[in-house]
């Protein structure tokens, strides 16, 4: 490959007085720009935020995305949310000015980018590693795991973030992870995710929850009401308890905080991918009509396990939560408690999967599971009767008698016989 002089790579150079030795060279990749570390140019000055905006090199100019920063991003002097910056023009992150050079006036320091990025190890194995510092000797490689499926098999994975940068970076990572077994589409918007998803579903969501408009844990709600059962992370750069328990509430699987270094995205790439495989190594599921769903309760009660049996048909779909073999808290609808239990145990038809535990909203039930199956088959069965009890007859339609009664006795406090009294 021909050398490339560093002179001649487009850049963004801080023209802020005090600032002025900072710059960053351009890619034709997404890179995010703000205060905290973990960005691809870092300028650390306080009227910048955490992550402030990431810019794009495409065809000669500079795309340039707000990410929702305090200080707000301009162009021209006007604040944008998205717009194109033409070589030599400037651009405002809270009170820094940038200028896009596509060749430097003068020598600048160039500033060593922080974000993970995807490098080949060597041409027979290419594996994504983090960009070295300056002063680094070794790169730490992230190396994929084997996969516990055939290969064969594609899982369908959506990531939601407002930065394409992040998008671009984790879906690649993920990508060479997963040995290419999880075939990853992203979306920077809930109406996109959407859109995607009515496309084509997805085996796993992972949301990011600071998004303009409709943020993650309302896109959360929509994905659980419109697609039961379908596994969702929510994953985010500012990890709070409220936030946390937010999500946990509305039905994510895991929360999670969003990884800056190899071992972490390493380790956050393996908690994805095992939510990914879990139906199919640890769980199951069914039709009603193929397992009996007290049987499933039975053995997982009996095995004194933690689970949430997620049951579900045309019309509505409700939980039965098992903690340690006892049976804590069911609802479907607006109904709790055991009238909710035998109503999901009166389904004809529909389906269920077993789900890992979390802890309920709130414990409903506390009687014996034994009884609670009992009691819910008494009464399916006595809703069996009243459904199949035959209407009474009348008396000429009893078998063995013509539509005429014959009258043998009769009785008003001694029996008589028939015609008696009479002349």
């Amino acid at each position: 490959m021909a050398d490339v002089s560093i002179s001649d790579m487009a850049k963004v150079v801080v023209i802020t007085k005090g600032l002025t030795a900072l710059s960053h060279e351009l890619s034709e990749k997404w890179i995010t720009i703000g205060r905290a570390d973990g960005n691809t140019f870092q300028i650390a000055e306080a009227s910048v935020s955490g992550r402030h905006c990431e810019v794009l090199l495409r065809d000669g100019e500079l795309v340039v995305r707000d990410l929702q920063s305090t200080n707000g991003t301009f162009v021209n002097g006007q604040k944008i949310s998205e717009a194109v910056v033409k070589p030599g023009q400037t651009l405002r992150l809270g009170e820094v000015e940038l200028r896009f050079e596509t060749a430097p006036d003068s020598p600048a320091t160039a500033f060593t980018s922080k974000m993970l990025v995807a490098s080949a190890a060597a041409p027979a194995a290419p594996k994504p590693a983090l960009a070295p510092a300056a002063s680094d000797t070794e790169v730490t490689k992230i190396i994929p795991v084997e996969p516990a499926v055939d290969l064969a098999k594609k899982f369908q994975v959506l990531f939601v973030d407002d930065s394409m940068a992040f998008l671009e970076t984790f879906s690649e990572l993920c990508g060479v992870l997963s040995n290419q077994t999880w075939e990853i589409q992203s979306a920077t918007s809930a109406d996109r995710a959407l859109a995607l998803l009515q496309e084509k579903t997805a085996d796993l969501v992972v949301l990011d929850v600071g998004m303009p408009m409709v943020d993650g844990l309302q896109l959360l709600g929509i994905i659980n009401r419109r697609y039961p059962g379908m596994k969702i992370a929510v994953m985010t750069g500012n990890a709070t308890e409220s936030k946390r328990a937010d999500a946990l509430a509305n039905g994510a699987e895991l929360f999670i905080e969003k990884p800056v270094t190899p071992a972490g995205i390493q380790s956050v790439f393996n908690m994805l991918n095992d939510l990914v495989l879990w139906a199919h190594r640890e769980g199951f599921s069914g039709a009603l009509r193929q397992v009996g769903l007290q049987e499933v309760i039975q053995m997982e009660c009996h095995g004194r396990h933690s689970s949430i049996l997620e049951i579900r048909n045309a019309e509505v779909r409700g939980q039965i939560y098992i903690e340690a073999g006892a049976i804590t808290h069911a609802a479907v609808g607006t109904l709790t408690g055991e009238t909710a239990f035998h109503r999901l145990l009166s389904f004809k038809g529909g389906e269920f999967q077993v789900k890992p535990f979390k802890a309920p909203p709130q414990r409903t039930i506390e009687g014996r599971w034994e009884f609670l199956l009992m009691d819910a088959a008494r009464a399916s069965d006595e809703e069996t009767g009243m459904i199949k009890k035959p209407a009474p007859k009348t008396a000429g339609e009893h078998a063995g008698m013509g539509e005429d009664l014959v009258v043998v006795a009769t009785c008003d406090g001694k029996w008589n016989s028939a015609g008696a009294g009479e002349k």
